[in-house]
């Protein structure tokens, strides 16, 4: 197994202690979603991309099987192709559309970057089984961070992907930062693609989506979600000493319907005090005070198109599933 290869921000323990410091003193309490993908919180978000309640990484690889094919239809043949994937994870669907854009043989380069070294070995181990000649660069890297600057061959056209709607979990200003700065070197002819979940039926928008199909969706009937969620409280107890007693925290899935979100959030279900070795401080919960966790997102697609041509690329195309839950949007640079 290569050395990974790393590029910028990772994850130190000076950043996790930072991260929780300032997010258990402010007002609501947050913390940032990146925390969650340590070792054991990877291995149960693998897990919940599994569940039935869980519709969009089934519904996004179901697409990706459908149209891997004319997804490639639009690459140049005749040149390299570097593909780029933000958040890649396990790249488990992502080996849909590399098969796809390898029909021709013309050479494919491969760059997953992700926080998680535990998902980048998983992803390498997988495909360097499935694709032997595929040339794989594993990043591990905090892509949200700073303007990632990666390996790639001149000449070489790129795909940058963005898949399980990921975007969602970031303010729009934010993502179209991400997206602008991860394309930064992308010329004309580039691709950009988009996975993302649609919003719930509500102003005439072209879905019979329910909330409470978002709502089973991040707070499924085996717990998966919320032990994945309370991973942050035993992450913190692991790196930082944190003595929270976990079992007096509630998971909790809520719609947003001001910004389209679902939340979620760790709730306090009594008063009570935790400290913190490492930060050497005491942090106060009201009963009923949360720690809000996550924002997922959910998109109409005027919206979606919308993020494509705020990160600089012209939208060709979307594919939907028949019930229109979910897309993946495609944009190409001009």
């Amino acid at each position: 197994m290569r050395e990974l290869r790393v590029i910028g921000e990772t994850v130190s323990g000076e950043a996790v202690a930072e991260a929780v410091r300032e997010g258990l003193l402010a007002c609501p309490k947050t913390l940032p979603p990146w925390l969650f993908y340590d070792e054991q919180g990877s291995a149960l978000f693998e897990k919940i991309t599994a569940l039935p309640e869980y519709y969009p990484t089934r519904m996004e690889r179901e697409l990706l099987h459908r149209h891997a094919r004319e997804i490639a239809a639009g690459r140049d043949e005749l040149r390299p192709l570097s593909v780029v994937e933000l958040g890649a994870g396990s790249a488990q669907k992502t080996a849909l559309l590399l098969r796809a854009l390898d029909a021709e043989g013309c050479g494919i380069s491969y760059l997953p970057m992700d926080i998680s070294a535990t998902a980048l070995r998983e992803a390498e181990e997988q495909l360097g089984r499935d694709f032997p000649q595929l040339r794989l660069r594993p990043v591990l890297t905090d892509f949200t961070c700073e303007r990632p600057m990666l390996p790639i061959d001149a000449e070489d056209q790129r795909m940058l992907l963005w898949l399980g709607s990921s975007a969602g979990n970031f303010e729009m200003e934010d993502a179209v930062r991400i997206l602008r700065d991860a394309s930064t070197e992308m010329r004309e002819g580039d691709f950009l693609l988009l996975g993302l979940d649609g919003a719930p039926e509500a102003n005439g928008r072209e879905t019979d989506k329910q909330i409470s199909d978002l709502l089973r969706a991040y707070d499924d009937a085996a717990g998966v979600t919320a032990a994945f969620n309370r991973n942050l409280l035993k992450r913190m107890g692991r790196e930082l000493g944190a003595e929270f007693c976990v079992d007096q925290f509630e998971h909790e899935a809520r719609w947003n319907s001001r910004t389209s979100c679902v939340e979620m959030h760790l709730v306090s279900t009594m008063a009570q005090s935790v400290f913190v070795r490492e930060l050497e401080r005491w942090f106060h919960f009201q009963a009923g005070e949360s720690i809000h966790t996550e924002n997922s997102r959910k998109f109409a697609r005027d919206e979606a198109r919308a993020l494509v041509r705020a990160a600089g690329f012209s939208p060709v195309k979307s594919w939907h599933d028949a019930n229109g839950w979910y897309g993946l949007f495609l944009g190409q640079r001009v």
